[in-house]
């Protein structure tokens, strides 16, 4: 009895081992095979790949990469419900630590083809070496077989941007000065496309009232002004060729405090919400100034439930893609400062924002993060939690995002 107990006592800790292997361990600089984010190493009988990946002959049929790094052609629902690591891994905009082709990431990035890469201020020492890694990035997924991906950057302005000493200048600087937003917006987009990043996190369309978080980073405490200055913004980035994504919405100007920081409530009534904050997005969901994308934000809204930050509400997406008639791809806010207002995990709010019906999912990081929502929407498909056809309209929009950031992988012409 004994030598049974001992060997049942093993077999526990051996299995809680693997658990951990497989599915906690690891960070943004792990190597590929630790975190369980792979089931096997690459080597020259086979490609390794995730336990879905391992299992896909017996599920059904993978949904495959066209080579060269062309866009794939868009996966049919079931194949999304039979097969859906491939595609689910085009559903997230993630982000890691590291400047050079060294980081762990690119490794990553050969075997889970993430629909876009996102740059910080972790990813940037100077010019020459962003361009060498955004090209490191767009090189490694061509190789790999895989769509490239979107390279994006939150460069909001000032203190804001994530690489600090480029452009544009602060938008409390240029203020509501027509020309002068305009003429910062489009050194900026220049100098991204030179880089290699083909969108940016920007403008942000809140409005600076008195003590929120708008209050020295938007552009006015007027709404109008606000718009005005966000449609100038976003033309100037659309001649420089880079994709703008204004937010957060739909405004958190009123709030509390910076989402980023943790719960923050916003008391207005939706017709406030309206008439004000949703006035400089609606100046752009549309007509010959609609912009390709939006970002929504992480406050919450006693004009919804009070709870739930929008990036997770139906009825926030809701305003946006129905009140405002807005066509384009939605992005998320960050999933991992979500959960500082849900009190849950990154998987539950990367699941609860696509069924809202947001398409591009940010998960800046780290790795076990990255992971967890990942493996979290791949079941959530497997299990018909989330329909596939949610995730064909998702993958849809971010192929047309995708198309859109091109140009940034293109030498810039004379006079451009």
């Amino acid at each position: 009895m004994r030598r049974l107990a001992l060997l049942g006592t093993a077999v526990v800790l051996l299995l809680g081992c693997g658990i951990y292997l497989l599915f906690v361990r690891g960070g943004d600089e792990a190597p590929v095979g630790e975190a369980g984010s792979r089931f096997g190493q690459e080597g020259a009988g086979g490609t390794g790949g995730t336990l879905m990946d391992t299992l896909a002959p017996v599920l059904g049929a993978r949904v495959r990469s066209v080579p060269g790094g062309s866009d794939p052609a868009a996966p049919s629902a079931d194949a999304l419900a039979n097969a859906p690591q491939d595609a689910v891994a085009g559903l997230f905009l993630v982000g890691f630590r590291g400047t050079d082709s060294k980081s762990s990431f690119l490794k990553r990035l050969t075997v889970r083809p993430y629909g876009g890469v996102l740059l910080t201020s972790e990813n940037y020492r100077e010019p020459q070496q962003l361009s060498a890694l955004t090209q490191a990035l767009q090189a490694t997924a061509r190789d790999a077989g895989h769509p490239a991906p979107i390279i994006a950057a939150g460069q909001e302005g000032g203190d804001f941007n994530a690489f600090g000493n480029l452009a544009p200048r602060s938008q409390v600087d240029v203020g509501n000065a027509r020309k002068g937003t305009r003429e910062s917006a489009l050194g900026a987009g220049r100098q991204l496309r030179a880089l290699g990043v083909g969108m940016t996190l920007a403008p942000n369309a809140s409005i600076a009232v008195a003590g929120g978080p708008g209050q020295g980073r938007a552009f006015s405490d007027q709404a109008a002004q606000v718009a005005s200055a966000v449609k100038a913004s976003v033309s100037a980035y659309r001649q420089a060729k880079v994709v703008a994504a204004p937010g957060p919405f739909p405004g958190d100007g009123a709030a509390s405090q910076d989402p980023a920081v943790g719960p923050a409530p916003v008391g207005l009534s939706i017709g406030e919400l309206r008439k004000a904050d949703m006035t400089p997005f609606a100046a752009v969901a549309t007509g010959p100034q609609a912009v390709p994308a939006i970002q929504m934000g992480n406050a919450i809204y006693a004009a919804f439930d009070g709870v739930t930050p929008a990036t997770l509400l139906p009825e926030a997406v809701g305003e946006l893609r129905d009140r405002l008639d807005f066509a384009g791809a939605i992005v998320s806010a960050d999933l991992v400062a979500t959960t500082a207002a849900t009190g849950g995990t990154v998987g539950e709010a990367a699941i609860d924002a696509l069924k809202a019906g947001v398409d591009l999912l940010v998960v800046p990081g780290g790795r076990a993060q990255q992971d967890e929502a990942y493996r979290a929407v791949v079941a959530a498909v497997r299990s018909r939690a989330i329909a596939a056809e949610r995730v064909a309209e998702a993958l849809g929009r971010i192929a047309a995002l995708r198309g859109l950031t091109r140009d940034a992988r293109d030498p810039l012409r004379p006079g451009e």
